[in-house]
C-alpha cells in the first residue's frame, strides 16, 4: 500500500525546524546521489518475455520504493517533535534513507542490463525511471529539511513521491502478469544464444554439452561474439571461452531466474577471485573437494529431474504436492547444503561432519551481511523441510491448498523456492568457472580423480566437437549408451566419428550403443573389436586428414554384425559407401584435375589408397564370400592407384571406373536408417 503524504506540511515546531537545519549544516549532510541506471551501458543481456517478468519479480523494486516512502514519512513526523528527538532520530533516519536510495538504484541498474523481447520501450525503462524519481524525491526532502521544513519546499517532495509511486504501481502491474507473459512460440535458445530449441533444447541437461558444442561449431565466431557481448559484465575479451566456461555462460543465459542467476554469479566470481589472489592453494583445495562430489551432484540432478517429471505427470494436486516437496527436499539437502559448505569453507569456517541443514543455516546467518551467505540462508525454510521430513503435510482438496505443518502454503511458492535455490547454487558454480578463467595462472589443478562422471563429460565434449548431438548418456559397466536423434545416412559417418573420439576420451569403454527415439529401429552397437581397428587406421591422421571415410568401414562391418545382419548385406553396404567416397572425391576434384593440378591428383590417389586400407580392415571383420568381395575391391582400388600413379592429372577425371561400377551395383541396407536417401 502506498504511503500517503499530506498536501501541506501544516504546523512545524520552531524547535524542530532549527534542529533539522542545524543538524544538516553541522554534519554537512547532502542528499544521496547514486549513479542512475541510464548512465550504465545500454541493455545487453537478451532475455525472453518470461525471463523479463521473473527479473521484475525478483528485483521487487516497488518494495524498495515503499521502504523509501516509509522512512520519508518517519522523517516527516519529526516536524512536530522536540529538538532533542530530532537530534536523536534524524541522523539514523537520514542514513536509512540514503541506504534505500542506493539500494534501489543498484537494483534498477541490474534490471537495466536486460533487454527483453516483445516489450515496450516504456516498460523497459520503468526501473530506470523509478530510480530517478526515487532519487529526486529524496533530494527534494533533503532540500526541504535544509530550509527548515519550508512549506514551499514541500511541494517538490510530494510531486516526486507521487511520480515514484505511480511508476512502482506500473511495475507491480507488469510483474503480476508474470504467468501470461509469453507467446507459446517464443524460443529461449534463439533469443538468448542465437541457437534454436531444435538444436539444443531436446534431451537431458546432462548431455546438453554435446548439443551445445555441436550447434556452436556451425558458426563459432558469431556465437562467441554474441555471448561475450551479453556477458560483458562478467568476462572481458582476454578470457578464452573454454568448453567449460562456454557451458556455464550458456546455462546462465538460459536461467529461469536471470536476475538471481547473474547476481549470484557476480558475487561468486568476486569471492573466489579474491580468495585465489590471497590464498590460491587453499582456495583450489576447497573447490577441488567440491568438484570431487560430481557423482553425488549428478545423482541429485537426475533425482530432481525425476521428481519434476513426476510433478508434470501427476493428475491430482495431492500427487503434485508430494512431487514438489520431494524437489524442495532434494534441492536443499543436495544443492544448497553442498554450495553453502563450499562458501563457508572459503570464508575459513569449519563445518561439522554430517552437519544438518539447520546447522548450515545458522552458520550462514552468523556471517551477517556477507551477500552470498545471506542469499543461501534465505533459501532454507526449515519449517517446510521439517514438515516434509516428518510427513507432516497434506493437500486439502476442499480449500485447494497445501498444508505444511498445519500452515496453508501456496504450492506455486514451493516450486518458486526450488527454482530460486537451484538458480543461486548454479550461479555460484558459474562464478567459480569465471573466476578460474580470469585467474588461470593461479590455479593448481593437482592430481584430480577421474570418475565416470568426468569420463561421461569428456565423451559428450568429444561428440559435440565433431558436431554430433546427444540427447542423454548412460553407463552400465564398460557399456556406454548414447540416446541420439534419429539418424540419416548422412549422419552415420558422424556417429562413427563420435564413437572413435569417445573411445579416445574414455579408452575403458568396450561397447557403444546408440539409441534413436524411433522405437522400431535397433541400436547401433560397436564393440571394442570395431573401435580398435578404427582407431588403428585413424591414429596418425587426425591432425592431417579426416580419417572417417575409411575408418568408418570396419566400424560399419562390426555394427552390421552386432545387429545380426547377414555378412553379404554388410559387405554390400560397405562396398557402396567405399565406392561412393572414391567417386565423390574424383568428382569434387575434377575441375582441378582437368586443369592439370598435380596436388589434386596426389590427394585423390592418397584418399583412394586409404579407402582401400579401410575396405581391407573391414574385410577382416567379416567371413567367407563377404570377406573375399571386400578384399577383391580393396585390391582393385590399390591397383588403380598404382596404374594412375604416372598418368597425367586430367586422365584421372575418367579414372577409378571400377569404383563407379561398384557404386551402381550396390545399395546400402542399414538397419538403423528408416529410409535411405538416393
Amino acid at each position: 500500500m502506498d504511503t500517503v503524504f499530506p498536501d501541506q506540511l501544516g504546523t512545524v515546531e520552531r524547535e524542530s525546524r532549527a534542529a533539522a537545519q542545524a543538524l544538516i549544516g553541522r554534519l554537512k549532510l547532502t542528499a544521496p546521489h547514486a549513479q542512475p541506471p541510464e548512465q550504465q551501458d545500454v541493455a545487453f543481456i537478451p532475455v525472453t518475455r518470461v525471463q523479463w517478468k521473473s527479473v521484475l519479480k525478483d528485483a521487487d523494486l516497488p518494495r524498495l520504493q515503499q521502504e523509501t516512502d516509509e522512512t520519508a514519512m518517519e522523517i516527516l513526523l519529526l516536524r512536530t517533535a522536540s529538538g532533542a528527538t530530532v537530534g536523536k532520530r534524524l541522523p539514523e533516519l537520514l542514513q536509512r534513507l540514503s541506504t534505500s536510495v542506493v539500494a534501489l538504484s543498484s537494483v534498477a541498474a541490474e534490471v537495466s542490463r536486460f533487454s527483453p523481447s516483445r516489450t515496450s520501450a516504456a516498460e523497459r525503462r520503468l526501473a530506470a525511471d523509478l530510480a530517478q524519481a526515487n532519487q529526486c524525491e529524496v533530494q527534494a526532502l533533503f532540500a526541504c529539511l535544509k530550509q527548515g521544513w519550508l512549506e514551499a519546499a514541500w511541494a517538490p517532495v510530494q510531486r516526486h513521491a507521487q511520480a515514484a509511486q505511480a511508476i512502482a504501481q506500473a511495475l507491480e502491474t507488469a510483474t503480476r502478469n508474470h504467468h501470461q507473459a509469453s507467446a507459446p512460440d517464443e524460443d529461449i535458445y534463439r533469443r538468448t544464444l542465437g541457437l534454436s530449441a531444435e538444436e539444443v533444447g531436446h534431451g537431458s541437461g546432462v548431455a546438453v554439452r554435446a548439443r551445445l558444442l555441436a550447434a556452436w561449431a556451425k558458426n563459432p565466431k558469431k556465437l562467441d561474439r554474441r555471448l561475450r557481448r551479453s556477458m560483458s559484465h562478467l568476462i572481458d575479451d582476454s578470457i578464452p571461452l573454454t568448453v567449460k566456461l562456454l557451458n556455464h555462460l550458456a546455462a546462465l543465459a538460459l536461467s529461469d531466474r536471470p536476475l538471481e542467476g547473474h547476481r549470484t554469479t557476480l558475487l561468486s566470481r568476486d569471492l573466489v577471485a579474491s580468495h585465489l589472489k590471497l590464498e590460491p592453494e587453499l582456495t583450489c583445495a576447497v573447490i577441488a573437494r567440491h568438484g570431487s562430489q560430481e557423482r553425488e551432484l549428478l545423482s541429485s540432478h537426475r533425482g530432481q529431474i525425476a521428481y519434476h517429471d513426476a510433478y508434470n505427470r501427476a493428475e491430482h494436486q495431492e500427487e503434485k504436492a508430494r512431487a514438489a516437496l520431494d524437489m524442495h527436499r532434494a534441492a536443499l539437502e543436495g544443492d544448497v547444503k553442498r554450495t553453502a559448505t563450499v562458501v563457508l569453507e572459503l570464508l575459513g569456517r569449519t563445518i561439522p561432519q554430517g552437519a544438518s541443514l539447520s546447522t548450515i543455516r545458522d552458520l550462514l546467518v552468523a556471517e551477517g551481511t556477507q551477500p552470498l551467505c545471506r542469499m543461501l540462508a534465505s533459501t532454507i525454510r526449515s519449517d517446510w523441510r521439517n514438515a516434509n521430513a516428518h510427513e507432516d503435510f497434506r493437500w486439502d482438496p476442499v480449500d485447494g491448498t497445501l498444508l505444511l505443518g498445519g500452515q496453508p502454503t501456496d504450492l506455486q511458492a514451493v516450486l518458486d523456492a526450488v527454482i530460486r535455490a537451484r538458480t543461486i547454487c548454479h550461479g555460484f558454480e558459474h562464478g567459480v568457472a569465471v573466476a578460474y578463467g580470469q585467474n588461470a595462472s593461479l590455479i593448481n589443478w593437482g592430481a584430480m580423480e577421474t570418475t565416470y562422471v568426468s569420463r561421461d563429460l569428456a565423451i559428450l565434449q568429444a561428440a559435440g566437437e565433431v558436431r554430433f548431438s546427444v540427447l542423454d548418456i548412460r553407463r552400465h559397466g564398460s557399456l556406454v549408451r548414447l540416446d541420439i536423434p534419429d539418424l540419416s545416412i548422412k549422419d552415420l559417418r558422424e556417429a562413427f566419428r563420435a564413437i572413435l573420439r569417445g573411445s579416445i576420451a574414455d579408452p575403458g569403454v568396450e561397447r557403444w550403443e546408440l539409441r534413436q527415439p524411433s522405437r522400431d529401429l535397433p541400436p547401433l552397437c560397436v564393440d571394442i573389436t570395431g573401435t580398435r581397428v578404427g582407431l588403428r587406421l585413424s591414429e596418425s591422421l587426425w591432425d592431417s586428414a579426416d580419417p572417417l571415410p575409411f575408418a568408418e568401414l570396419p566400424l560399419l562391418a562390426n555394427a552390421m554384425t552386432n545387429a545380426g545382419e547377414p555378412a553379404e548385406i554388410a559387405a554390400s553396404s560397405i562396398l557402396f559407401l567405399a565406392a561412393a567416397h572414391v567417386v565423390g572425391e574424383r568428382d569434387r576434384l575434377s575441375r582441378a584435375l582437368a586443369h592439370g593440378d598435380p596436388a589434386a591428383k596426389k590427394e585423390l590417389i592418397s584418399t583412394t589408397r586409404l579407402i582401400s586400407s579401410g575396405a581391407k580392415a573391414a574385410a577382416d571383420l567379416l567371413e567367407n564370400q563377404a570377406r573375399r568381395k571386400l578384399l577383391a575391391f580393396a585390391e582393385v582400388l590399390a591397383g588403380e592407384c598404382h596404374r594412375l600413379e604416372n598418368a597425367a592429372p586430367r586422365d584421372l577425371t575418367r579414372g577409378f571406373v571400377p569404383a563407379a561400377r561398384t557404386l551402381r551395383r550396390h545399395v546400402p541396407c542399414l538397419p538403423w536408417i528408416a529410409e535411405v536417401e538416393g
